[in-house]
């Protein structure tokens, strides 16, 4: 396996941490993933590894405000920047895997992240993996609270608070818990405006099923504590024919560190290649 680690700077003079995870031959797929708040992307070392030995390239960066990319902790100028960088990181997917079929993988925010892009941009990609998506918060604040934080947003957009959530929820397992409490680049902070443009994202998801024209496959835990698996139910019901959705017992939020993280890595890798051999027969 070849690991690269880089910088590269967007249009907006941002500087973003970038690692490839791929395989010493030719890749017949590459994945752009797109990781969650608070974290950053060399949490996926292990997964990505996973995906190399099927011979599958893996791109990811630390979003803005993460790990070791520019910007304060857990702020954003815009959710419209997020998108923008989904749209830099697809770029260079392309240019360091030219002709190579491209899916972009989103998790928790991360997902509602991906199916936001997928609803409102264009892209050539074959299609989108999105888990755990951030399309409700079980942590929704009343309607009479998220109107007052609309108007922190707008007065003081960039002040940011932290947060606080058990990190057993994560995961059944306890290290996977352990390490994230540990590690050093991960933050427990978000800004007004990060919160409400994320809490509006994930109710624009909902309310667009229909302009969801690519393959998507949709994955929650339904003991998920942390973002609402029902929410991702009702979206993938509204989604017409493209979609599909998977609801793993008894899991929480990251699949990816789950007791079930095999099976859900198995279904990824068949509906991936089925995609993939389908566009072999259309060509």
């Amino acid at each position: 396996m070849i690991h690269n680690i880089y910088n590269l700077t967007t249009n907006d003079n941002t500087r973003l941490f970038f690692q490839v995870w791929q395989p010493a031959i030719p890749p017949k797929a590459v994945i752009c993933l797109v990781h969650g708040i608070g974290e950053h992307s060399s949490r996926y070392h292990n997964w990505a590894e996973l995906f190399v030995e099927k011979n599958i390239a893996v791109l990811s960066y630390d979003q803005r405000g993460h790990g070791l990319s520019d910007g304060k902790r857990g702020v954003i100028q815009s959710y419209e920047k997020l998108m923008d960088d989904i749209d830099f990181a697809l770029e260079e997917a392309g240019n360091l895997f030219e002709d190579v079929p491209c899916f972009l993988y989103g998790h928790s925010m991360g997902g509602g992240e991906a199916l936001n892009h997928m609803i409102s941009r264009k892209s050539n990609y074959f299609g989108v993996i999105s888990t755990s998506p951030w399309i409700v918060t079980q942590a929704a604040p009343p309607k009479i609270v998220m109107s007052f934080l609309r108007v922190l947003a707008n007065l003081v957009p960039f002040f940011s608070v932290k947060t606080s959530f058990d990190t057993k929820m994560l995961s059944h397992n306890k290290d996977v818990c352990i390490k994230y409490d540990e590690d050093e680049l991960v933050h427990h902070m978000v800004s007004f405006r990060l919160f409400v443009d994320a809490y509006d994202a994930g109710y624009g998801i909902l309310q667009n099923p229909d302009k969801v024209k690519k393959p998507l496959l949709l994955l929650h835990g339904n003991d998920d504590q942390i973002t609402d698996s029902n929410a991702s139910k009702i979206f993938s019901e509204g989604v017409k024919d493209c979609c599909t959705f998977i609801q793993y017992d008894k899991a929480y939020h990251e699949l990816h560190n789950e007791f079930c993280h095999q099976e859900v890595f198995t279904y990824i890798i068949n509906w991936l290649d089925a995609l993939l051999a389908n566009n072999k027969q259309i060509i």
